[in-house]
């Protein structure tokens, strides 16, 4: 079986190459769209609330599916571990918050970093990652889970050329699996944010769908510095279409205006726009001065959009 290593360069060093291509050809992303949902307000100033001040006329009740998960430790930052068949144990980071019960259920973001150039830096990278996540806001309202890329350059591996595993998409579907096991996660408002290759790999999970994963399984994503240009390509599977998406999800794209690749993701916005996304509805685009990198100030904005977009079956 032959595998790749989808790498794209840190934010510690200026990208030269983006990813080719070589993979699969597996399922695709054509079940039915859930439906989007914007929750009122009040919900990400009062994220425990089911209602702003109780049930009154006129209150939308918050969609609610809580996954009741138990026995994970809290709070505070975790590590948890998944076994994929024939791929091995790996390690996933969360953190939980501050004040997480088990009785309520808490928004979830999944964070892919970029390829570290070595197993170690990648495992370094996701730590960052998680302490950046884990601090943007007053109120650290939300479980955040961080695989790490198992590549031997500290890239993602990615399904085969055919779309057989098993990958590091299996591995990226089993920790959210085991945190709702462990967890209690609002289903409906699972988000997702990559950076670099990772931003790259979570465009072909939305957007194509693997290991059960596809843009209904979101709320909302986000990725900065990831050109659809980047994604796989595979024997029997368009990757990274935005018109075959399972529905419209929001999006939130962000780019350095001295990033090689802002040429590449100034075309996706118009691929996107093209598919049916609309500006600064359900797509929100911003160019930043800088390179290939991102700031606390990008993940602080996306939460912003992240927050009030839910998505029910």
């Amino acid at each position: 079986m032959t595998r790749r290593i989808l790498i794209v360069k840190s934010h510690r060093s200026r990208v030269t190459a983006f990813v080719s291509a070589l993979l699969l050809g597996a399922t695709g992303s054509g079940a039915h769209a859930a439906t989007g949902v914007i929750l009122p307000p009040w919900v990400c100033a009062q994220p425990d609330a089911i209602f702003v001040s109780g049930f009154e006329d006129g209150e939308i009740a918050v969609p609610h599916h809580p996954s009741s998960g138990s026995g994970g430790a809290y709070p505070g930052d975790q590590t948890r571990a998944v076994t994929v068949p024939g791929f091995g144990s790996h390690n996933y980071y969360l953190h939980v918050p501050s004040d997480y019960i088990p009785s309520r259920s808490w928004p979830l973001v999944i964070a892919l970093e970029g390829a570290g150039g070595s197993p170690a830096a990648a495992v370094t990278e996701a730590q960052t990652i998680r302490s950046q996540w884990g601090s943007i806001v007053p109120r650290d309202d939300y479980v955040v889970i961080v695989p790490i890329a198992s590549g031997a350059q500290g890239g993602w591996i990615p399904p085969d050329l055919n779309g057989n595993g098993p990958s590091d998409y299996d591995v990226i579907a089993a920790a959210i699996a085991d945190t709702e096991s462990a967890y209690n996660i609002e289903l409906t408002r699972r988000h997702a944010w990559g950076y670099s290759a990772g931003g790259i790999i979570l465009h072909d999970l939305v957007l194509t769908g693997w290991s059960g994963i596809n843009a209904n399984t979101f709320g909302a994503y986000a990725v900065t510095g990831a050109p659809l240009a980047g994604c796989p390509t595979y024997n029997t599977v368009q990757s990274c279409v935005p018109a075959n998406a399972a529905r419209i999800i929001p999006l939130d794209i962000r780019i350095g205006t001295s990033d090689p690749a802002l040429p590449y993701v100034r075309n996706d916005k118009v691929r996107f726009l093209n598919a049916g996304w609309v500006l600064n509805t359900t797509l929100y685009y911003t160019e930043f001065v800088g390179g290939h990198t991102y700031s606390t100030n990008d993940l602080t904005q996306d939460w912003g959009h992240f927050c009030p977009r839910a998505v029910v079956p």
